[in-house]
């Protein structure tokens, strides 16, 4: 009986060293300010999009986040953990107008909006494929603060 006692915990042992090395990698805490032309930016969708050539969403992790009104951020990864995985990544900024100018919500659909919407971003800065804002996410926590002052000239 006590052979088998062993042997459960062997296994048992085992199994869970095995298991510690699995799964995904820890999400890391990622966070900043936004300003456009030196002022906060409130209602702004700041997405996170990982640097690579070719995007697999089970390998490399991506996030969002929207700005307060001065202009803070956390990111979020779409399943609805806080942070995002280590590693390089291509920032994007999308806040709506109408054609007044009056801001619009993040959940809004630009094709519903009568006159159409602007985003008060350069239109570069829109899409992971075009931006120019990079950054890297590292496992030191006090490195993942990211500000970024967006000129529109």
């Amino acid at each position: 009986m006590a052979g088998l006692s062993r042997v459960a915990m062997v296994l048992l042992v085992l199994t869970i060293v095995t298991s510690i090395g699995c799964g995904k990698p820890p999400m890391q805490s990622v966070q900043g300010t936004v300003k456009l032309d030196g002022e906060p930016v409130g209602n702004c969708k700041v997405g996170f999009f990982p640097d690579t050539e070719m995007f697999d969403s089970n390998r490399h992790g991506f996030g969002f986040g929207v700005t307060d009104e001065k202009g803070h951020y956390t990111i979020q990864h779409p399943q609805g953990d806080e942070g995002i995985w280590a590693g390089d990544y291509k920032v994007t900024f999308v806040a709506w107008v109408d054609a007044s100018g009056k801001s619009l919500g993040i959940d809004t659909k630009p094709s519903e909006v009568e006159g159409g919407v602007i985003n008060r971003f350069p239109l570069i800065y829109e899409a992971p494929s075009t931006t120019t804002e990079r950054v890297k996410v590292t496992k030191e926590a006090d490195k993942n603060v990211f500000d970024f002052d967006i000129k529109t000239k």
